[in-house]
């Protein structure tokens, strides 16, 4: 084929491919960004709550239990902030976002106050304990008569406070243990 001949040929295709391109791409449907959301038990572990954020352009939404129960949230698009919801005294279980206009959104189990709480105050107490040892090493090693205390902050709420005298029973713990391993007395 002469390259006048391929030229003719091929000519009206990619007028075609050129002017439609375009358009092809401005009618693609807008995809619907899916939000997110989380499960959390109550302390007492009797009730949940769900709460979703990113919920925009949905249409509409509602929240279905592993119970079978179906509560409507409706459009998330004009609360204030956008596309937020939650829901407070549901019946323990795994629920789904279902969005008119989106995916499906599973919700991510998170741990209650209590759990969290409880885990801050074990962390707390388990990093005292190795700072303890730490300081108590240093201060040993220096003069056995003098004992390392921990640092104290002042204006804690009532959680921080928890967490810091979780600390600093694991720090003295922790000094005890090395002043014992290195002084000997």
């Amino acid at each position: 084929m002469n390259s006048r001949t391929r030229l003719a040929v091929l000519s009206p295709f990619l007028v075609s491919c050129v002017a439609l391109g375009p358009v092809a791409v401005a009618q693609a449907p807008a995809a619907v960004p899916a939000g997110s959301c989380t499960v959390k038990p109550s302390d007492d572990g009797v009730t949940v709550t769900v709460t979703g954020v990113d919920f925009i352009g949905t249409g509409g939404a509602g929240l279905r239990g592993d119970d079978g129960g179906f509560i409507g949230i409706g459009n998330l698009d004009g609360v204030a902030p956008p596309g937020f919801f939650v829901r407070t005294g549901l019946p323990p279980g795994e629920y789904l976002v279902q969005q008119q206009k989106g995916p499906v959104v599973k919700c991510k189990a998170v741990g209650s106050d209590k759990a969290t709480n409880s885990k801050s105050v074990r962390e707390a107490r388990q990093q005292g304990f190795s700072a303890g040892v730490k300081a108590g090493k240093q201060a040993a090693q220096e003069d056995c008569d003098s004992k390392p205390k921990p640092h104290k902050k002042p204006g804690l709420t009532a959680q921080d406070a928890a967490v810091e005298a979780a600390f600093e029973q694991g720090f003295l713990a922790g000094a005890q243990s090395a002043f014992a391993k290195f002084c000997r007395t």
